[in-house]
């Protein structure tokens, strides 16, 4: 029997200790004396801990049984993805920058965490440790349906009768009744009606079909496969900016390259007439400047880390080349005839023997963090790409990388120039953009939607002009300059087109 005893002493101690401190102390100091108020994650933190405690209280009124510890495992899983769901909202902020109160320089909701934690670390050791057998527990009860409390387990009770009912209490005055819920960033704590507002999160909460929240944006458009809930108009003169010149078809021709799916992407290289061409299912091809062969080319290993998704955009940088993915994710490789195979095993599955990985990153951004990109361009100083609108984010964001240190430099909306005009109560966000080009210090972004060509200067951020392409080119992929041409490429009609445009 003293196996039992010792098993149900600690399981007391462990109630008062989970509801008189992380509970108790939450209500009592952070609550009533400094003022802090719970978000409503930080309520459902504050309630799964009562739900934890509540099982070992069963545990003790009725003895060991499977449910309870059942019972007390999901709460202590669902306390764990709660408390590092909440933990992760803020660990992309800056060092200091959060919400509520600190313990030793950590907010509360990193506590909470460690208090389920230990939670399933604590019962398992005094399972392992003292727990007794199945025949001492069932002598126990001597024939009775509950056990006779000790008076420690009456403390257990008492304390966990008074610090609920205390947090009932505040959790009314804070938050009502329902159909009012926590607030996401609650005023501090007061007994003054005065200052007393009740709200609700109902309302957004069935207004938002997506579950994912922010991040359940819809996939982006590629070149085999159209943006779902995305009608593209090849009109340019439909488009939210009126066009000043039209380009007009020059020639065209049907790229027959043994390439493994669309071409999402192209760059010319002047240095020695090549091109670069990418498809959508992580391809990269070097071409000459009569695109008739494929001379080296690689099939990335997409899934090493980070995640490279689908090839949209590919440029010459130095003696590296450099490709990226729609997730902003990219790889910068060397052409090499001597790589090792071997090394490159990690990230490609074919041209691992002429291609050495140089670096593999990503942009990080804050504006275009729930935004894709659907194309790529570098300069000498930066890399740049253009967000593209989804079904939560209609945006037209231009991002810059330093290529100096891979850190984000600018994300902005370039501003219109005065020879440039927008039209009443049209947004930039209307355009799809899905290829980059840069010269002279401009950038050139197309919009598959409505077949305009916005010009950037890089310089002062601004829309200095505009061009239109033909509307026969349907689903533009990529496009760059020779010499004094534009050379486009669209997937269509199964085919992929390459037009000469001046």
């Amino acid at each position: 029997m003293e196996k039992t005893s010792r098993f149900y002493t600690l399981i007391s101690l462990a109630v008062i200790g989970i509801i008189a401190l992380p509970v108790g102390i939450a209500n009592i100091v952070f609550g009533y004396m400094l003022g802090d108020s719970p978000c409503t994650s930080c309520w459902s933190l504050r309630i799964t801990m009562i739900v934890i405690a509540t099982s070992a209280l069963f545990i003790i009124r009725y003895g060991l049984r499977l449910k309870y510890v059942g019972m007390m495992l999901i709460a202590a899983a669902y306390g764990l993805w709660n408390a590092f769901w909440h933990l992760g909202i803020y660990a992309q902020l800056d060092m200091g920058q959060g919400q509520a109160l600190m313990v030793f320089n950590l907010h509360t909701q990193l506590w909470a965490g460690v208090v389920m934690w230990a939670v399933i670390l604590l019962f398992a050791l005094i399972l392992l440790f003292t727990g007794p057998s199945l025949q001492e527990l069932a002598a126990e009860f001597k024939g009775q349906k509950y056990r006779k409390l000790s008076k420690l387990d009456g403390i257990a009770f008492i304390v966990f009768i008074v610090i609920v009912t205390s947090n009932a209490f505040q959790a009314f005055v804070a938050v009502g009744p329902p159909p009012f819920t926590g607030p996401d960033s609650p005023a501090r704590f007061t007994l003054n009606p005065k200052y007393i507002s009740w709200q609700t999160g109902l309302t957004n909460l069935f207004s938002d079909p997506s579950w994912r929240g922010p991040m359940g944006v819809s996939d982006p458009d590629l070149a085999s496969s159209q943006a779902p809930g995305f009608e593209f108009n090849n009109n340019p003169a439909d488009a939210p900016l009126v066009v000043n010149e039209a380009l007009n078809i020059e020639s065209k021709k049907v790229l027959d390259l043994p390439l493994n799916s669309p071409i999402n992407g192209l760059r010319f290289n002047p240095k020695n007439n090549k091109f670069a061409l990418v498809t959508e299912d992580w391809g990269l091809y070097l071409s000459g400047i009569t695109l008739d062969s494929v001379e080296k080319h690689f099939v990335l290993d997409h899934l090493y880390f980070p995640v490279v998704l689908n090839f949209v955009g590919v440029d010459f940088m130095g003696d590296n080349i450099k490709v990226m993915g729609y997730n902003k994710a990219y790889i910068t490789v060397k052409v090499d005839d001597n790589a090792d195979e071997v090394a490159g095993f990690a990230n490609f599955y074919e041209g691992a023997d002429q291609f050495t990985p140089v670096e593999r990153s990503m942009f990080q951004t804050v504006r275009a963090k729930t935004s894709y990109v659907g194309s790529f361009v570098a300069d000498e100083k930066y890399s740049y790409a253009i967000s593209v609108p989804n079904n939560l984010n209609p945006s037209f964001i231009l991002i810059k990388q330093s290529n100096a240190d891979g850190m984000l430099s600018a994300e902005l909306t370039p501003e219109i120039g005065s020879g440039v005009t927008l039209k009443e109560k049209r947004t930039l966000g209307e355009l799809y953009t899905t290829a980059l080009a840069y010269k002279d210090g401009k950038l050139y972004a197309a919009s598959k939607n409505f077949n305009i060509i916005v010009v950037i200067d890089t310089a002062t951020d601004s829309i200095v002009d505009t061009y239109s392409f033909p509307s026969e080119i349907k689903n533009i992929r990529g496009m760059d300059f020779v010499d004094d041409a534009l050379y486009v490429v669209s997937y269509q009609d199964n085919k992929n087109m390459l037009y000469i445009l001046k």
